[in-house]
């Protein structure tokens, strides 16, 4: 039923499988994993109280998660309209010929504060950019300059049911 949970002196590596079980991960990380990414703000203490282990032991296996390149990171989640963005849009992007990710004229526009981010995509077009502008005209200017690189298609974003749901391993 699983695998065994190992003490924290044992060695795990993550060897790169999808599969929970080949990657190392017992119960007691997928819980700690759960934990983290709902409460990023949690302390080793709580941490440890959740999952009955010792404050200690919960900060070694943070470590080795955040060490084998499973936790990469903690940030906090700002509201776009807060800081005057009210509009959110995914703005799809099928660049010129000749035009990559590399291009310097990429790399200008999509280092812009309203490009929150980028992804790569197979499909009819390369690049989907999901961005955060103050109005439509702000809207406007920045699709000006992206439809320099390329082909856009814009989707403005009504509202976010879902924003971000927890990731762990699929079952196996």
């Amino acid at each position: 039923m699983g695998v065994p949970a190992l003490s924290p002196k044992d060695q795990r590596g993550f060897r790169g499988s999808a599969d929970a079980s080949s990657a190392g991960f017992d119960a007691v990380d997928l819980k700690l994993l759960e934990l983290v990414q709902t409460e990023g703000r949690i302390t080793l203490s709580e941490l440890g109280r959740r999952v009955s282990m010792s404050p200690a032991a919960v900060g070694e296996r943070i470590r080795r998660l955040e060490a084998n390149g499973t936790i990469t990171g903690y940030t906090a989640r700002v509201s776009p309209e807060r800081l005057g963005y009210g509009i959110q849009a995914f703005v799809r992007l099928s660049p010129h010929g000749g035009i990559t990710l590399c291009h310097f004229r990429t790399q200008e526009l999509i280092h812009r504060p309203e490009i929150l981010e980028v992804h790569h995509v197979i499909g009819e077009d390369c690049w989907i950019l999901k961005i955060a502008v103050r109005n439509t005209g702000h809207l406007e200017e920045l699709l000006e300059q992206l439809s320099s690189l390329g082909r856009t298609t814009t989707s403005i974003v009504l509202s976010s049911p879902v924003e971000r749901s927890i990731l762990l391993p699929p079952a196996p």
